[in-house]
């Protein structure tokens, strides 16, 4: 039976309806989860750049192919391609790791930045801003930093590896990563509360990604970041942990060597004069 044209035409229109009614209403909330999970804490898409750049119309400016090779494989390009390696220049030689994404999830990331290019989207998710916290927050916030109070998940207390102003504690803390007086000058509001809450550093997001944050406990963490930035002082005021270790390790040697020093000084005693007795016989 042959159909009508029009007849036809209505019912292709009404199956390219649900698709175009899901496009409409915004992008899809899982890859949504997953820009939020892998790339908020670096990037934003039409907010400006973060530690990394802002990903808007990046697709129009180096070409889908590009871009789904980069966030499949960044280590593979940031020392052989020259695009990527004037990127790594620009944003102080800041080496985004290999997120371990799957072709689907790739191909759903870059969907979703070429979309929310041109389209207003909500990637922040639920968010409360720093300025609605209290100093009780921001108290619980340094003691969380310095380790007085536990990470829920069992994570280590920041100060293992970063130091920071305002955390009211002898020892600094650690070195193996950046000072975090400033982090909330360098990263915004929204863009550490992503860093905290699933952080795409190497190192760090190995360590939390199987002992993440709560958001109470970001938010808290947060709050003593802001006022550390708001201080405006470096983290200067208290001794260093590794100078603290090499001063101990030093100490202890000195102390060993000594008791070493005097286990020796009876066997010599024993051993010297005997040489010169033999020959003044």
């Amino acid at each position: 039976m042959r159909r009508h044209p029009r007849v036809l035409a209505g019912v292709l229109f009404l199956g390219a309806f649900p698709a175009a009614a899901r496009a409409q209403g915004g992008p899809d909330p899982a890859t949504v989860e997953l820009f939020l999970a892998k790339c908020a804490s670096c990037h934003t898409v039409g907010k400006g750049d973060r530690v990394g750049p802002d990903l808007r119309a990046a697709i129009d400016r180096r070409g889908r192919p590009w871009v789904e090779r980069f966030v499949g494989a960044p280590s593979a390009m940031l020392d052989s391609d020259p695009q990527a390696r004037d990127l790594r220049k620009k944003f102080n030689d800041v080496r985004m790791p290999d997120l371990g994404l799957t072709p689907d999830q790739i191909t759903r990331l870059v969907d979703l930045i070429d979309h929310c290019s041109t389209a207003a989207c909500d990637l922040a998710g639920k968010f409360t801003p720093v300025m609605q916290t209290t100093a009780e927050q921001a108290k619980r916030g340094r003691d969380l930093f310095t380790g007085r109070l536990a990470l829920q998940n069992g994570a280590a207390p920041c100060i293992s590896c970063h130091t920071t102003a305002g955390s009211g504690v002898p020892i600094a803390g650690g070195t193996f990563s950046k000072d975090l007086t400033h982090v909330y000058a360098r990263l915004g509001d929204q863009g550490l509360d992503a860093a905290l809450k699933a952080p795409a550093f190497r190192v760090m997001g190995r360590v939390f990604d199987a002992r993440p944050l709560t958001a109470d406990e970001a938010l808290a963490l947060r709050a003593f970041l802001y006022g550390a930035n708001k201080a405006g002082v470096d983290a200067q005021e208290a001794l260093s942990l590794p100078l603290l270790g090499g001063a101990g390790a030093l100490l202890a040697l000195g102390i060993l060597n000594g008791i070493w020093s005097r286990r020796l000084r009876g066997v010599r005693a024993a051993l010297v004069p005997r040489p010169r007795q033999e020959s003044a016989s």
